[in-house]
Protein backbone atom coordinates (compact mmCIF):
# COMPACT_ATOMS: atom_id res chain seq x y z
CA UNK A 1 0.00 0.00 0.00
CA UNK A 2 1.02 3.71 -0.53
CA UNK A 3 2.46 5.97 1.86
CA UNK A 4 0.01 8.86 2.19
CA UNK A 5 1.18 11.80 -0.01
CA UNK A 6 2.21 15.17 1.91
CA UNK A 7 0.61 16.58 -1.63
CA UNK A 8 -2.46 15.62 -0.92
CA UNK A 9 -3.66 17.41 1.95
CA UNK A 10 -7.22 16.82 3.38
CA UNK A 11 -7.51 13.38 3.00
CA UNK A 12 -5.67 12.47 6.18
CA UNK A 13 -7.11 15.05 8.12
CA UNK A 14 -11.11 13.70 7.17
CA UNK A 15 -9.99 10.15 9.04
CA UNK A 16 -9.97 12.05 12.24
CA UNK A 17 -13.24 13.35 11.76
CA UNK A 18 -14.41 10.11 11.39
CA UNK A 19 -13.53 9.70 15.47
CA UNK A 20 -16.91 11.71 16.11
CA UNK A 21 -19.37 9.01 14.88
CA UNK A 22 -22.59 11.89 14.85
CA UNK A 23 -20.51 13.56 11.54
CA UNK A 24 -20.94 11.82 8.00
CA UNK A 25 -17.52 12.55 6.86
CA UNK A 26 -18.73 10.90 3.23
CA UNK A 27 -19.81 14.12 2.01
CA UNK A 28 -16.49 16.28 2.36
CA UNK A 29 -14.54 13.26 1.77
CA UNK A 30 -16.55 13.05 -1.91
CA UNK A 31 -15.62 17.10 -2.59
CA UNK A 32 -11.82 16.43 -1.40
CA UNK A 33 -11.45 13.80 -3.68
CA UNK A 34 -13.08 15.24 -6.56
CA UNK A 35 -10.99 18.51 -5.80
CA UNK A 36 -8.00 16.32 -6.39
CA UNK A 37 -9.26 14.16 -9.68
CA UNK A 38 -10.02 17.96 -11.21
CA UNK A 39 -6.60 19.17 -10.86
CA UNK A 40 -5.34 17.45 -13.35
CA UNK A 41 -6.68 17.39 -17.45
CA UNK A 42 -6.50 14.12 -17.57
CA UNK A 43 -5.51 10.48 -16.17
CA UNK A 44 -4.36 6.94 -16.71
CA UNK A 45 -6.58 3.95 -16.78
CA UNK A 46 -6.06 3.07 -13.34
CA UNK A 47 -6.35 6.35 -12.03
CA UNK A 48 -9.50 6.66 -13.47
CA UNK A 49 -10.58 3.11 -12.16
CA UNK A 50 -9.23 4.23 -8.56
CA UNK A 51 -11.63 7.44 -8.39
CA UNK A 52 -14.59 5.67 -10.27
CA UNK A 53 -14.87 2.91 -7.35
CA UNK A 54 -14.31 5.53 -5.02
CA UNK A 55 -17.30 7.41 -6.03
CA UNK A 56 -19.86 5.00 -6.99
CA UNK A 57 -19.51 3.98 -3.08
CA UNK A 58 -19.45 7.06 -2.29
CA UNK A 59 -22.80 8.76 -4.00
CA UNK A 60 -24.40 5.32 -2.97
CA UNK A 61 -24.59 6.89 0.38
CA UNK A 62 -24.67 10.40 0.33
CA UNK A 63 -27.23 13.01 0.49
CA UNK A 64 -29.09 14.61 -2.92
CA UNK A 65 -27.27 18.32 -2.28
CA UNK A 66 -23.93 16.10 -2.28
CA UNK A 67 -24.51 14.45 -5.89
CA UNK A 68 -25.97 17.56 -7.20
CA UNK A 69 -23.18 19.35 -6.78
CA UNK A 70 -20.69 16.25 -7.73
CA UNK A 71 -22.94 16.07 -11.41
CA UNK A 72 -22.77 20.33 -11.69
CA UNK A 73 -18.74 19.78 -11.64
CA UNK A 74 -18.17 16.57 -13.72
CA UNK A 75 -20.50 17.76 -16.70
CA UNK A 76 -18.24 20.37 -17.14
CA UNK A 77 -15.36 17.84 -17.19
CA UNK A 78 -14.14 16.75 -20.57
CA UNK A 79 -12.00 13.82 -18.53
CA UNK A 80 -14.86 13.02 -16.08
CA UNK A 81 -14.94 9.21 -16.06
CA UNK A 82 -18.41 7.58 -18.04
CA UNK A 83 -19.58 5.27 -15.65
CA UNK A 84 -19.92 7.88 -13.05
CA UNK A 85 -21.60 10.39 -15.57
CA UNK A 86 -24.06 7.31 -16.66
CA UNK A 87 -25.00 6.96 -12.84
CA UNK A 88 -25.65 10.55 -11.98
CA UNK A 89 -27.49 10.60 -15.57
CA UNK A 90 -29.83 8.49 -14.30
CA UNK A 91 -30.27 9.96 -10.95
CA UNK A 92 -32.94 12.51 -9.88
CA UNK A 93 -33.65 15.08 -12.56
CA UNK A 94 -32.30 17.64 -10.28
CA UNK A 95 -29.10 15.66 -10.44
CA UNK A 96 -28.88 14.86 -13.88
CA UNK A 97 -29.80 17.56 -15.65
CA UNK A 98 -26.47 19.10 -15.83
CA UNK A 99 -24.90 15.83 -17.28
CA UNK A 100 -27.33 15.30 -19.66
CA UNK A 101 -27.34 18.69 -20.87
CA UNK A 102 -23.81 19.16 -21.10
CA UNK A 103 -21.54 15.80 -20.65
CA UNK A 104 -20.15 15.00 -23.88
CA UNK A 105 -18.85 11.28 -23.38
CA UNK A 106 -22.64 9.86 -24.44
CA UNK A 107 -23.27 8.25 -27.31
CA UNK A 108 -26.47 8.63 -29.10
CA UNK A 109 -27.22 4.64 -27.93
CA UNK A 110 -26.49 6.05 -24.10
CA UNK A 111 -28.67 9.12 -24.27
CA UNK A 112 -31.83 6.55 -25.82
CA UNK A 113 -31.66 4.05 -23.26
CA UNK A 114 -31.64 6.66 -20.74
CA UNK A 115 -34.44 8.48 -22.58
CA UNK A 116 -35.83 4.85 -22.55
CA UNK A 117 -35.21 3.83 -19.00
CA UNK A 118 -36.61 6.68 -17.15
CA UNK A 119 -38.38 8.96 -19.35
CA UNK A 120 -39.83 12.26 -18.25
CA UNK A 121 -38.06 15.19 -17.51
CA UNK A 122 -34.94 13.16 -18.34
CA UNK A 123 -36.01 12.42 -21.86
CA UNK A 124 -37.22 15.77 -22.46
CA UNK A 125 -33.56 17.30 -21.18
CA UNK A 126 -31.76 14.61 -23.89
CA UNK A 127 -34.16 15.61 -26.52
CA UNK A 128 -32.95 19.29 -26.39
CA UNK A 129 -29.47 18.33 -26.55
CA UNK A 130 -28.12 19.66 -29.99
CA UNK A 131 -26.61 16.54 -32.58
CA UNK A 132 -23.53 15.40 -32.37
CA UNK A 133 -22.83 17.37 -35.98
CA UNK A 134 -24.77 20.59 -34.38
CA UNK A 135 -22.32 20.86 -31.38
CA UNK A 136 -19.17 23.64 -31.49
CA UNK A 137 -16.42 21.58 -32.68
CA UNK A 138 -13.50 20.60 -29.48
CA UNK A 139 -10.22 22.30 -29.16
CA UNK A 140 -7.51 20.26 -30.15
CA UNK A 141 -6.35 20.02 -26.89
CA UNK A 142 -9.05 18.45 -25.13
CA UNK A 143 -9.71 16.10 -28.53
CA UNK A 144 -5.63 14.88 -27.32
CA UNK A 145 -6.71 14.50 -24.25
CA UNK A 146 -10.15 12.73 -24.71
CA UNK A 147 -7.96 10.49 -27.42
CA UNK A 148 -5.42 10.05 -24.86
CA UNK A 149 -8.11 8.21 -22.16
CA UNK A 150 -10.16 5.99 -25.36
CA UNK A 151 -6.72 4.69 -26.28
CA UNK A 152 -5.53 3.75 -22.30
CA UNK A 153 -8.98 2.60 -21.72
CA UNK A 154 -8.95 0.43 -24.85
CA UNK A 155 -5.69 -1.26 -23.68
CA UNK A 156 -6.25 -1.35 -20.06
CA UNK A 157 -9.15 -3.51 -20.74
CA UNK A 158 -9.72 -7.20 -20.35
CA UNK A 159 -10.49 -9.12 -23.46
CA UNK A 160 -14.00 -9.23 -23.14
CA UNK A 161 -14.37 -5.34 -22.31
CA UNK A 162 -12.04 -4.44 -25.84
CA UNK A 163 -15.36 -6.50 -27.44
CA UNK A 164 -17.75 -4.71 -26.37
CA UNK A 165 -16.00 -1.11 -27.03
CA UNK A 166 -15.13 -2.34 -30.79
CA UNK A 167 -18.59 -3.05 -31.35
CA UNK A 168 -19.89 -0.32 -29.68
CA UNK A 169 -17.35 1.82 -31.85
CA UNK A 170 -19.55 1.34 -34.69
CA UNK A 171 -22.20 3.64 -33.55
CA UNK A 172 -19.65 6.26 -31.71
CA UNK A 173 -19.80 9.93 -33.13
CA UNK A 174 -15.86 10.45 -34.47
CA UNK A 175 -15.39 12.08 -37.82
CA UNK A 176 -13.42 10.17 -40.11
CA UNK A 177 -11.57 12.86 -41.68
CA UNK A 178 -9.09 10.89 -43.54
CA UNK A 179 -9.76 7.16 -43.10
CA UNK A 180 -6.83 4.54 -43.59
CA UNK A 181 -7.19 2.60 -47.04
CA UNK A 182 -7.16 -0.95 -48.13
CA UNK A 183 -3.72 -1.74 -48.59
CA UNK A 184 -2.44 -3.13 -52.17
CA UNK A 185 -2.00 -6.48 -52.92
CA UNK A 186 2.19 -5.99 -52.64
CA UNK A 187 1.61 -4.51 -49.62
CA UNK A 188 -0.17 -7.02 -48.35
CA UNK A 189 2.31 -9.74 -49.44
CA UNK A 190 5.13 -8.24 -47.76
CA UNK A 191 3.41 -7.42 -44.92
CA UNK A 192 2.40 -11.01 -44.17
CA UNK A 193 6.01 -12.13 -45.47
CA UNK A 194 7.38 -9.88 -42.69
CA UNK A 195 5.42 -11.09 -40.16
CA UNK A 196 6.05 -14.69 -41.46
CA UNK A 197 10.31 -14.57 -40.96
CA UNK A 198 9.20 -12.50 -37.34
CA UNK A 199 10.42 -9.34 -38.59
CA UNK A 200 8.57 -7.77 -36.10
CA UNK A 201 10.48 -4.34 -37.09
CA UNK A 202 9.19 -4.09 -40.64
CA UNK A 203 5.45 -4.95 -39.49
CA UNK A 204 5.72 -1.77 -36.75
CA UNK A 205 7.27 0.53 -39.81
CA UNK A 206 4.42 -0.53 -42.08
CA UNK A 207 1.60 0.32 -39.85
CA UNK A 208 2.91 3.33 -38.53
CA UNK A 209 3.13 4.09 -42.38
CA UNK A 210 -0.39 2.87 -43.45
CA UNK A 211 -2.01 3.98 -40.36
CA UNK A 212 -0.94 7.74 -40.11
CA UNK A 213 -0.23 6.66 -36.46
CA UNK A 214 2.98 7.41 -34.11
CA UNK A 215 6.12 4.77 -34.19
CA UNK A 216 4.63 4.23 -30.24
CA UNK A 217 1.44 3.67 -31.62
CA UNK A 218 2.28 1.00 -33.99
CA UNK A 219 4.55 -0.61 -31.32
CA UNK A 220 1.90 -1.11 -29.00
CA UNK A 221 -0.51 -2.51 -31.42
CA UNK A 222 2.40 -5.35 -32.60
CA UNK A 223 3.12 -6.32 -28.90
CA UNK A 224 0.06 -6.52 -27.22
CA UNK A 225 -0.45 -9.87 -25.64
CA UNK A 226 -3.86 -10.50 -26.26
CA UNK A 227 -4.14 -9.49 -30.11
CA UNK A 228 -7.21 -6.94 -30.47
CA UNK A 229 -5.13 -3.89 -31.80
CA UNK A 230 -3.79 -5.96 -34.59
CA UNK A 231 -6.91 -7.29 -35.36
CA UNK A 232 -8.63 -3.47 -35.40
CA UNK A 233 -5.24 -2.18 -37.74
CA UNK A 234 -6.37 -5.67 -39.98
CA UNK A 235 -9.70 -4.72 -40.16
CA UNK A 236 -8.93 -0.80 -41.09
CA UNK A 237 -6.20 -1.97 -43.69
CA UNK A 238 -9.32 -4.25 -44.95
CA UNK A 239 -6.62 -7.47 -45.03
CA UNK A 240 -8.10 -10.86 -45.65
CA UNK A 241 -8.93 -12.57 -42.95
CA UNK A 242 -6.52 -15.72 -43.83
CA UNK A 243 -3.38 -13.36 -43.94
CA UNK A 244 -4.63 -11.81 -40.85
CA UNK A 245 -4.70 -15.39 -39.03
CA UNK A 246 -1.48 -16.25 -40.79
CA UNK A 247 -0.22 -12.99 -39.00
CA UNK A 248 -1.29 -14.15 -35.48
CA UNK A 249 0.34 -17.40 -35.52
CA UNK A 250 3.72 -16.08 -36.44
CA UNK A 251 4.59 -12.87 -35.22
CA UNK A 252 2.96 -12.80 -31.69
CA UNK A 253 4.16 -16.26 -29.80
CA UNK A 254 2.01 -15.78 -26.59
CA UNK A 255 -0.58 -15.06 -29.55
CA UNK A 256 0.29 -17.81 -31.61
CA UNK A 257 0.61 -20.43 -29.01
CA UNK A 258 -3.20 -20.76 -28.60
CA UNK A 259 -5.47 -21.81 -31.15
CA UNK A 260 -8.13 -21.21 -29.02
CA UNK A 261 -7.13 -17.52 -28.95
CA UNK A 262 -6.47 -17.20 -32.61
CA UNK A 263 -9.82 -18.89 -33.02
CA UNK A 264 -11.21 -16.10 -30.76
CA UNK A 265 -9.54 -12.85 -32.50
CA UNK A 266 -10.35 -14.54 -36.17
CA UNK A 267 -14.06 -14.42 -34.44
CA UNK A 268 -13.90 -10.87 -33.72
CA UNK A 269 -11.86 -9.65 -36.83
CA UNK A 270 -15.54 -11.12 -38.77
CA UNK A 271 -18.05 -9.52 -36.36
CA UNK A 272 -15.80 -5.80 -36.07
CA UNK A 273 -17.29 -3.70 -38.96
CA UNK A 274 -14.32 -1.50 -40.89
CA UNK A 275 -16.32 1.75 -39.96
CA UNK A 276 -15.46 0.73 -35.88
CA UNK A 277 -11.82 -0.26 -36.95
CA UNK A 278 -11.09 2.77 -38.71
CA UNK A 279 -12.79 4.91 -35.75
CA UNK A 280 -10.58 3.11 -33.11
CA UNK A 281 -7.37 3.91 -35.86
CA UNK A 282 -8.75 7.54 -35.71
CA UNK A 283 -8.48 7.68 -32.06
CA UNK A 284 -5.24 6.33 -32.07
CA UNK A 285 -3.85 9.24 -35.12
CA UNK A 286 -5.10 11.37 -32.20
CA UNK A 287 -3.17 9.87 -29.61
CA UNK A 288 -0.48 9.85 -31.75
CA UNK A 289 0.19 13.62 -31.16
CA UNK A 290 0.99 12.94 -27.33
CA UNK A 291 3.87 10.22 -28.16
CA UNK A 292 6.48 13.29 -29.31
CA UNK A 293 4.92 16.05 -26.80
CA UNK A 294 6.99 16.30 -23.15
CA UNK A 295 5.73 14.93 -20.07
CA UNK A 296 3.54 17.25 -17.86
CA UNK A 297 4.65 18.09 -14.33
CA UNK A 298 2.13 16.56 -11.65
CA UNK A 299 -0.18 18.48 -9.98
CA UNK A 300 -0.61 15.92 -7.38
CA UNK A 301 0.34 12.27 -6.72
CA UNK A 302 -3.19 11.26 -7.42
CA UNK A 303 -1.97 7.50 -6.82
CA UNK A 304 -1.18 8.55 -2.98
CA UNK A 305 -4.41 10.52 -2.85
CA UNK A 306 -6.48 7.95 -4.15
CA UNK A 307 -5.06 5.17 -1.65
CA UNK A 308 -5.52 7.60 0.99
CA UNK A 309 -9.23 8.17 -0.02
CA UNK A 310 -9.40 4.36 -0.28
CA UNK A 311 -8.56 3.91 3.80
CA UNK A 312 -9.90 7.21 4.88
CA UNK A 313 -13.54 5.39 3.69
CA UNK A 314 -12.58 1.95 4.94
CA UNK A 315 -11.52 3.95 8.40
CA UNK A 316 -15.19 5.18 8.70
CA UNK A 317 -16.85 2.44 7.50
CA UNK A 318 -14.83 0.55 10.59
CA UNK A 319 -15.02 2.88 13.14
CA UNK A 320 -19.10 2.58 14.28
CA UNK A 321 -18.82 -0.80 14.70
CA UNK A 322 -15.48 -0.28 16.81
CA UNK A 323 -17.23 2.52 19.09
CA UNK A 324 -20.37 0.40 19.09
CA UNK A 325 -17.83 -2.73 20.84
CA UNK A 326 -16.35 -0.31 22.83
CA UNK A 327 -19.23 1.11 24.88
CA UNK A 328 -20.20 -2.71 25.11
CA UNK A 329 -16.59 -3.63 26.75
CA UNK A 330 -17.29 -0.50 29.12
CA UNK A 331 -20.68 -1.25 30.18
CA UNK A 332 -19.45 -4.88 30.96
CA UNK A 333 -16.74 -3.68 32.95
CA UNK A 334 -18.33 -1.34 35.00
CA UNK A 335 -21.13 -4.08 35.54
CA UNK A 336 -18.39 -6.31 36.47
Amino acid sequence: MLEPSSTSPGLEDLVDVGHDSDVDMRPTLLRVLTDLYLQRPGHTAEDERYYTELVLRLIDAVDVPARAGLAERLARYPAAPRAVLLALARDRIEIAAPILKDAPCFTQSDLASVAAELGGAHAELIASRAPPDQQPAKPDDVRLQEACELSGLFYAAVPSERRCILIGLEYAPIVLAHPAAAMQRTDIWQLESAALQHNVEFVIRELERTLAISRRQSQRIVSDESGEPIVVAAKALELPADVLQRMLLFMNPRIGQSVDRVYELGQLFAELSIAAARRLIAIWRVASAADSAPAGHEKIAWRAAAENARRALAEVSRRPALARHASIATRRGRGG
